[in-house]
Formats: structure tokens, C-alpha cells, sequence
């Protein structure tokens, strides 16, 4: 009944917008995946986009763009050769394969300019960046007190960039986070990368990354997420460096892709991260609409992986090495996508998934997909399209954008998924279902609102129970969300209500509400954004994301349960062309609450306060 009446009063306020914004879709990533550290990746590719723009002019900077497909790319880059560059973003909406939805989305990290390829590469014609970051908590933790912590409360942070003409680039970072000592223990990351140079089209020395076909037999660091009413097919960035401070899931060594001719290219790999050897190579051919793409692999480990014989662990890889090989293929046919792939392990357990997507025209697509992840299927570098992981799992997918009359659009995803094997707290086959809608509409264009509602049903086990019957129970969770973002000048405002609902057979429900108000004022040198949010939420199991403005490489996203505040303050000021100074505050405040946190991480008194300080120089 409570939802209802929800539903019934926002229904009432709609003139809703719509228009698939980057932070949402974060925000409904890590609602539904809790990977917050590989969302932190993405966010910091974006929030370096937008501080360095990409000319879609130049034809190899767009290809680091995430949301862009080698179909897309290959219609932008001939319509350029046909018609000359391009003069406004607008003049995208002529080229097939893209519409308002993908203009808007890529907009903000993108320009339209004239541009000319160097002739002569000068490596003092190079662009240096350089950002220096330093931050904390003021309130003191119970690790700092007692000393389990070994360093100090600061996180401190170096990145340096070299970049000429996107052929050469070199990046070196440095990392220290709270609780470690400085110079002990912390992060170092580096890359030289080559691009662009011949037949060679690419050559990493380094931390890198690996993402070919489907992700079913090789996909490392950003696991992608699909948007909104997009179909979750998945175009590999093939080799492309590892993020500047993503601490866990890059190779380490070399990597290289050379274009053997005639629509022929290959990728070979050698990788050696933490006593882990990862080496193999793809072969893909590409001509006209048509790819298709080979990959090898085969992985050894230091010492032999063993797991404890728990139930749920009877389908887990044991072992010292693997060999994985896969088979993947997309094609275009006029508004029509077919993609796909097919995997294999040394076992013989196969993987595949496989869908099209149709976009009837630039205001209606669909697409349907289908997956099936053999149990034993066994890949330590899988990150294929799940609900949980490319192993013991089955499903279908539903996707769907369509605009409806008064200028209404409606975005759907329907994700129907079953798991024939037991997994870690479900001890028994299950089945789920995670449903997805948004309605919205835009008013001229200062106003944008929208709708959004999310329905997750899965099964775990029953708590508390004797273990030896494995009985599982349904749990339910259901999120409303209303959005309206206003635009004036200088301002814009974004007003948000949201509303979760969590219920299982055998606990107590859970529910919960956020009201939050944010404010961002530009103007020249300046921005400044400002936040408060305020929640009701009975516990964790209702928990409620909250997008916030945030610094480069200092990307977060609390998860808030319990009664209280938060807020944050973010500034940012260029002095001329070169140097940038920004600074973020928050404040989480639950006056119910004499400590905050738990263990070592505690801290006394019902208010926690973090900042963080970044210097960037660019020359």
C-alpha cells in the first residue's frame, strides 16, 4: 500500500524526463552489483573526458570513448571522409547507427573542431598533466587509536600524464590510502602505450587491460554495465591501458595489436601479476559490417587453487592452470544487430550468449539476448554479461526504448534468470527476475524529469535453519525513484525522491526513503556544487545509493542506511589555462548514533567528516 500511494503521487507530478545520464546509470550499477571499485574506474575515465574533451574530428581519440561501437566509429569516420569534418554534435544525428539517445550520452565528453593530423611527431609538442591529491577524515577511527593501523588517517594521490597526439602516451601514478604508512604498501601503477604507428596499431608496457567479443573467454578490469533500456551486448575496447588507480584486476606486462592486412588483426598478451602468469592472443577480422573474433588463453597459477568443501563450493575451479578459448561475432544489417559468443574450458564446459538488437528508428529500439554459463564452466578472466558470474547461470533479456505520445519516452530492461547449481548462501537451484522501468519527458529545455522503478526478486537461504535441509526463501526488493532536474543560466538543480522497499518470507520487511537537493553553479573559472540528503531506512537490506558530485580518482557512492544527513560540497576553480584547484567536503551525520561505523573503522560521536584536496596542472 505504501508503494502504491508513492506511485499514485508521483504519477500525479509527471511531465517526466528522461535521457539516460552517466551518473544514474552508475547509481544503478552498483545498486545492483555492489561493485563500487570497478564503477570508480569508469567514473574516472569520464571525469578525465570531460576535463579533456575529445574532438570527434579525430578519429583515433574517439576510439577511447566507452559508449562508442566499431560500427559507430566506422559511420563516423566514413561520413567524415564523404562529407568533410564534422560542424556541430547535431550533424551526428545524420550518421547511421546514431541517435538522440547516444548524442546526448557522449556530448559531454566530446567537442566538434578542426582538426589535422600531425605530420611530424616532436615529443615537445607533448601535453603533460599532472594531478596532486590529498584528503582524510577529521574524526580520528578506533585503529588510529589503538594502533592496529600502521599509518596515518590521509589518502594522498599522484597521477602524471604524457600525451602526444594520442600516439604516445605514458602515465605514472602513486597512490596512499588511509591506515597505510607512507612509502609502504601502497600503490604504483605505470603505462607507456603506442599508438597508431604503422601496421603496429598499438603497443602497451605496463598495467593494461584485455576486453574481446562478449567477455565470456576474456574480459579484465571494467566489468561494463548496460544501460538503461540499452541492450547488454558489449563491444570490447580489445587492449586499452588499466585505470590510474584501479588496484585489482589489470595484467601487468606486455601487449601488443598489429593489423596483419586485409581486414586481419592480432593481439598477443604476456602478463604476470602476483604470481600469476596470463598469456594467449585474439585474431579478429573485420570487413564491412562483419566481425568476428578468435581468443586463446591460458592461465598458471603459482600454486595450486583450493577451496574448502563447502556445498556451494562442488562447481568451484581447482587447480594450477587453465586453457580457455572462445569464438565471438557481431554483424550489422541495416538497423539490424547480431552479436554472439561461444567459449569453451579445458574441461569441456561450454559458455555462450548471443542476442540482437533492432533500432527501428532514432525513437524506438529493442533487443533480446540469451545466455547459458555451463557450472562448471571455469575462467578466472570471465566477465560475460550476469546477473551473477559467467558460471552455473542461465537467462534472458529484454531491453526496449520507445517514445509514447506528449513526448513521453520509456525505457525497459527485463532480465528473467535461473542458476541449476548451488552457489554461496543459496544451496539449491533458484530462479530471479530483475525488471527495470523509467518514464520521461523532457519541458523545453531547462527542465528534464523522469520515473524510475526497480523490481529485483532472487532466493537465498533461510536463516537460521538447519543447514542439512537447504531450504530457500524469496526475497523481494522494489525501488521508486523520482527525479526532476532544472536548468537557469548559470544553475542547475536536481531534486530527488526515492523509495525502497525490501521483503523475504522469514525476516522482518525493511523499508526505507531519501529526499536529497543538489545545486551547481558555473560560471567562468568557477564551479561550485553543493548537496543534503536525507534518509529513513530500516537497515541494510533496504540500503539506498546516493550519486554525488565527486573529484577525479576520488570516486564514491555511500551506501546509507539507518536516520540521518549527508552532505557535501564540492569547488573548483581554473586560474588561466594550466591550473586547477578543487576541494570536497562531506558530512554524514545520524543523531540517533553515539559511534559511526564498526571495528578498527569506528569512529566516536554521531558526525563523520571527510575532505579531499586536488591541484591539477595541465601544460
Amino acid at each position: 500500500m505504501v508503494l502504491r500511494r508513492w506511485l499514485i503521487v508521483l504519477l500525479l507530478l509527471l511531465p517526466l524526463t528522461a535521457g539516460a545520464q552517466v551518473e544514474e546509470a552508475l547509481e544503478q550499477w552498483v545498486e545492483e552489483t555492489d561493485d563500487s571499485q570497478a564503477a570508480a574506474d569508469l567514473s574516472d575515465l569520464l571525469l578525465q573526458l570531460q576535463a579533456h574533451p575529445v574532438n570527434l574530428n579525430d578519429t583515433l581519440a574517439v576510439a577511447q570513448l566507452p559508449f562508442i561501437t566499431p560500427f559507430q566509429f566506422k559511420a563516423l569516420r566514413n561520413y567524415i571522409l564523404l562529407h568533410g569534418q564534422l560542424m556541430s554534435h547535431k550533424e551526428l544525428l545524420f550518421i547511421p547507427g546514431f541517435d538522440s539517445s547516444t548524442v546526448a550520452l557522449i556530448e559531454p565528453f566530446t567537442t566538434v573542431a578542426p582538426y589535422s593530423p600531425q605530420k611530424r611527431l616532436r615529443l615537445l609538442d607533448g601535453r603533460h598533466n599532472i594531478v596532486i591529491g590529498i584528503g582524510g577524515t577529521v574524526e580520528q577511527a578506533e585503529g588510529y587509536r589503538n594502533g592496529k593501523y600502521e599509518g596515518d588517517n590521509l589518502h594522498a594521490l599522484l597521477c602524471y600524464t604524457y600525451n602526444l597526439h594520442n600516439h604516445v602516451q605514458l602515465r605514472l601514478t602513486a597512490d596512499k590510502d588511509p591506515a597505510e604508512a607512507w612509502g609502504k604498501e601502497n600503490y604504483y601503477g605505470y603505462h607507456l602505450m603506442l599508438s597508431d604507428l604503422g601496421r603496429l596499431e598499438r603497443l602497451i608496457i605496463g598495467r593494461y587491460n584485455l576486453q574481446f567479443g562478449q567477455g565470456l573467454t576474456l574480459w579484465t578490469g571494467l566489468r561494463p554495465f548496460n544501460l538503461l533500456g540499452a541492450s547488454p551486448m558489449r563491444f570490447g575496447a580489445g587492449i586499452r591501458p588499466a585505470a590510474a588507480f584501479y588496484e585489482e584486476g589489470y595484467q601487468e606486462g606486455v601487449v601488443a595489436r598489429i593489423n596483419l592486412g586485409r581486414g586481419f588483426h592480432l593481439s598477443g598478451f604476456g602478463s604476470l601479476v602476483e604470481e600469476e602468469w596470463l598469456t594467449g592472443a585474439h585474431l579478429d577480422y573485420r570487413k564491412g559490417n562483419l566481425i568476428v573474433g578468435l581468443t586463446a588463453t591460458y592461465t598458471l597459477l603459482k600454486d595450486s587453487l583450493e577451496t574448502r568443501d563447502y556445498v556451494y563450493n562442488q562447481n568451484r575451479f581447482r587447480g594450477q592452470q587453465q586453457l580457455n578459448g572462445g569464438l565471438d561475432v557481431a554483424y550489422q544489417w541495416h538497423h539490424l544487430t547480431l552479436y554472439g559468443e561461444a567459449a569453451i574450458g579445458e574441461n569441456g564446459a561450454p559458455a555462450a550468449i548471443g542476442g540482437l538488437w533492432l533500432q527501428a528508428d532514432s525513437r524506438n529500439r529493442f533487443g533480446v539476448s540469451c545466455r547459458y554459463y555451463h557450472p562448471q564452466y571455469h575462467n578466472l578472466h570471465a566477465q560475460g554479461y550476469a546477473i551473477g558470474s559467467t558460471q552455473g547461470e542461465q537467462g534472458v533479456t529484454l531491453d526496449a526504448e520507445n517514445r509514447l505520445p506528449l513526448n513521453l519516452t520509456l525505457l525497459t530492461s527485463l532480465d528473467l534468470h535461473r542458476f541449476p547449481s548451488l552457489r554461496y548462501a543459496t544451496y539449491s537451484p533458484t530462479s530471479g527476475a530483475w525488471l527495470r522501468l523509467q518514464l520521461s519527458r523532457p519541458w523545453g529545455t531547462r527542465v528534464v524529469t523522469s520515473l524510475r522503478y526497480a523490481y529485483r526478486q532472487k532466493e537465498r537461504n533461510i536463516p537460521n535453519l538447519d543447514t542439512t535441509l537447504y531450504l530457500g526463501e524469496q526475497n523481494l526488493r522494489q525501488q521508486l525513484q523520482g527525479e526532476v532536474r532544472a536548468t537557469l543560466g548559470n544553475w542547475s538543480v536536481t531534486a530527488r525522491g526515492i523509495y525502497a522497499l525490501y521483503e523475504s518470507d522469514h525476516n522482518t520487511p525493511q523499508q526505507g526513503w531519501l529526499a536529497s537537493l543538489s545545486a551547481r553553479y558555473s560560471h567562468r573559472h568557477l564551479q561550485a556544487t553543493a548537496g543534503m540528503a536525507y534518509y529513513n531506512i530500516d537497515g541494510y537490506y533496504a540500503r539506498i545509493y546516493l550519486s554525488e558530485s565527486n573529484l577525479q580518482y576520488a570516486w564514491s557512492m555511500p551506501a546509507l542506511y539507518g536516520q540521518g544527513l549527508r552532505g557535501h560540497l564540492v569547488v573548483r576553480y581554473r586560474f588561466g589555462e594550466h591550473l586547477t584547484l578543487a576541494a570536497k567536503y562531506t558530512l554524514s551525520a545520524q543523531p540517533k548514533e553515539e559511534a559511526l561505523g564498526s571495528g578498527d573503522a569506528k569512529t566516536e560521536g554521531p558526525v563523520r567528516q571527510t575532505w579531499m584536496a586536488q591541484l591539477r596542472c595541465s601544460f
